[in-house]
């Protein structure tokens, strides 16, 4: 078009020069004038019309280019063309053993660490600055590692339908922090679980999640009301709930976050991420009030750090402030190594250990230790599991005997 235009331009030129060297009359001038005024604004309109369609093309290469970034999936379409949709989940299962001191059973199971879910995120973008979503996150658990026992060996125990994880919109702004509107992660939720060891699907802070319905049994043969999800916590924050949350911009490191939570209730955190040189660091802190009858406050928070060599420590804690009686509380270690011992992927072994004090019942003392292994196959989407683990639990007046559970299994991310 520009090319066009330099012609046009050459070609007026020539044409009055010519005028002005032959004899012509007035009205042959002006009309020429005119079709040549004509001529010159259709091809401004043609060039404008152009550029528009060259920045429509530039703009629609971006849009997809952001939308390769974000993961977005290039088989799902949006019934709105402004929405980037990305679909995605896991499934998760595995085999779990358990032996009370009494007896041993093997259960098929979803694990309970990172229940089998699915999720769809839509996302827009108003402004280079701006992001707009909205998630929906659901799970679907078949006999959960949360609740088979020894009662309900042989059933399979789930609700059979789909239980609501996400379900929430959110503003994101690089300048001014992130709002997130409905049901979904608390400030705290996650404060006491930061584990930079690669073994969390095996083991982590929260250690009932293995077989945390198993019940504990008497030196006497019979079976207890008290099962292990009773007697191990980590007092991970407010979890997941209804709620309105702001999270600020990162500075430095550091993103403070604060919940006003269905209920009264509220929450803050303050969380940590740095790679120095390799050496890689996260930490999290959280003071919640549950608005309670039992709980005045919960203060909690979970640090871990991952060497350049692999090797790698993570600690955790946390205290609830009883409104009456003893304050139940929770310390956690776990001491890791992390290699690539094939081209598969990632390997991943971990030791860690628990102790949790009044959490069911005052003067219960619960200690809890295990063993981890974790091997990722990049090429599958998967990443294969195993872990032991011993659960003790010392209560005043009663003789329990300590269950010893192992799982194995994998989860297959899409």
């Amino acid at each position: 078009m520009k090319m066009q235009k330099k012609l046009l331009t050459v070609a007026i030129t020539a044409s009055l020069a010519m005028l002005s060297a032959a004899p012509a009359s007035a009205a042959e001038i002006d009309t020429l004038r005119a079709q040549i005024e004509a001529m010159t604004k259709r091809l401004d309109q043609l060039e404008k019309q152009t550029a528009q369609a060259e920045q429509k093309a530039m703009d629609a290469e971006a849009k997809a280019e952001m939308a390769s970034k974000s993961g977005a999936s290039k088989g799902i379409l949006s019934g709105n063309d402004k929405v980037r949709v990305t679909v995605s989940g896991h499934v998760n299962r595995a085999l779990l053993w358990a032996d009370d001191g009494d007896q041993d059973n093997v259960y098929h199971v979803d694990n309970d660490a990172s229940s089998t879910r699915l999720r769809v995120i839509g996302e827009a973008d108003p402004t280079n600055e701006m992001t707009v979503g909205a998630a929906m996150e659901v799970q679907f658990e078949s006999n959960s590692t949360a609740s088979v026992n020894q009662i309900n060996d042989g059933v399979s125990v789930g609700s059979d339908n789909f239980t609501q994880r996400r379900l929430e919109v959110y503003f994101d702004n690089k300048r001014y922090g992130k709002l997130w509107v409905g049901q979904g992660w608390t400030a705290s939720e996650g404060t006491s679980e930061v584990d930079l060891s690669g073994t969390d699907l095996a083991g982590y802070s929260a250690t009932g999640d293995m077989a945390g319905g198993i019940l504990f049994r008497s030196t006497t043969g019979m079976l207890s009301s008290t099962n292990v999800n009773d007697a191990f916590a980590n007092f991970d924050g407010r979890g997941r709930a209804d709620r309105l949350r702001y999270d600020t911009p990162t500075l430095a490191g550091f993103t403070a976050s604060a919940s006003v939570i269905q209920g009264d209730a509220w929450d803050t955190a303050l969380r940590y991420a740095a790679d120095y040189n390799g050496m890689k660091i996260a930490a999290a802190l959280a003071y919640s009030d549950p608005n309670s009858t039992s709980v005045d406050n919960r203060v909690n928070g979970s640090v871990s750090v991952l060497l350049a060599g692999g090797l790698n420590l993570t600690l955790a804690a946390g205290e609830d402030d009883s409104v009456a009686g003893p304050d139940p509380s929770f310390y956690y270690g776990k001491v890791g190594y992390q290699t690539r011992l094939s081209n598969a992927g990632m390997t991943a072994f971990s030791v860690d250990y628990h102790s949790s004090d009044d959490v069911d019942v005052a003067g219960d003392q619960g200690t809890s230790y295990g063993l981890q292994a974790v091997q990722k196959i990049d090429a599958w989407g998967t990443e294969a599991y195993i872990g032991w683990r011993n659960y003790e639990l010392d209560r005043v007046g009663t003789n329990l005997q300590d269950i010893d559970a192992v799982i194995a299994g994998a989860r297959v991310k899409f």
